[in-house]
């Protein structure tokens, strides 16, 4: 399970892999439960959410107060990903407490806490949204992407932001405005005031920005290489159609 660009959440049943429950199973999402959720997607019906069983183990702790994070794996891929205080997977599971022995969740469509040993498998109910799987970064700063979603992403929230020309190191790059929470821009990891050096080898301008980020919500397969620079440090990011 990835971080997600957006904090996102799962659902916690109240039972860990070594039991059993007939709700785990269920891919229903209820309407009940999208009123519930901890980070929901503005406006979206509850047809638009799937739920899913997951198992996670814990594999460990780090840090104290609001800088601890918790190593969560899921089992049936060992996909790993450090969960910090506060932040949720999915859409309705958050991280509310970290200690050396374990960490506790909070499930805000229960409303329910549980505590979580280091080493210990949990069964969870996680509830998605389509847009959760827009654009997942897979291995480092490559994003994997799926043209229908960002579309309608684009189409319900818009590109998001904007870009202007400035200096930087004997450059010229395009400053990014205000992002605007879920849009396109938003999905595809931009940042205000990332620096956009160049895409796909080409300069990035305020004339061709939006038709940049378009393309990656067009349906036919292909990628884009972005380079920006965040923080004094470049990156070079890929993007790439599935």
């Amino acid at each position: 399970m990835k971080t997600q660009l957006v904090s996102l959440a799962l659902v916690a049943l109240p039972w860990v892999a070594s039991c059993t429950g007939s709700d785990s199973a269920s891919p229903a999402v209820t309407q009940t439960e999208v009123a519930a959720l901890a980070v929901p997607e503005q406006g979206a019906l509850a047809s638009e959410y799937v739920a899913h069983p997951t198992t996670f183990r814990l594999f460990g702790t780090q840090g104290q107060g609001a800088t601890a994070f918790a190593t969560l794996a899921d089992t049936s891929s060992w996909d790993t990903s450090n969960i910090r205080v506060g932040e949720t997977i999915g859409r309705n599971l958050q991280l509310v407490a970290v200690s050396d022995a374990g960490i506790e969740l909070y499930d805000s469509t229960t409303k329910e806490r549980r505590t979580v040993r280091s080493g210990e498998d949990i069964l969870v109910r996680v509830i998605e949204h389509e847009f959760d799987q827009a654009a997942v970064e897979g291995a480092e700063h490559v994003f994997h992407t799926h043209a229908r979603s960002l579309a309608r992403i684009e189409a319900r929230y818009g590109i998001g932001t904007s870009c202007e020309p400035v200096s930087f190191a004997g450059q010229t790059p395009c400053k990014v405005g205000v992002v605007s929470p879920s849009s396109l821009a938003a999905r595809l990891g931009l940042k205000t005031g990332d620096l956009l050096l160049a895409a796909d080898g080409s300069a990035v301008t305020p004339s061709n920005l939006h038709v940049l980020l378009h393309r990656l919500s067009e349906a036919q397969s292909q990628s884009l290489q972005l380079s920006l620079a965040r923080g004094g440090v470049v990156i070079d990011r890929m993007y790439v159609a599935e």
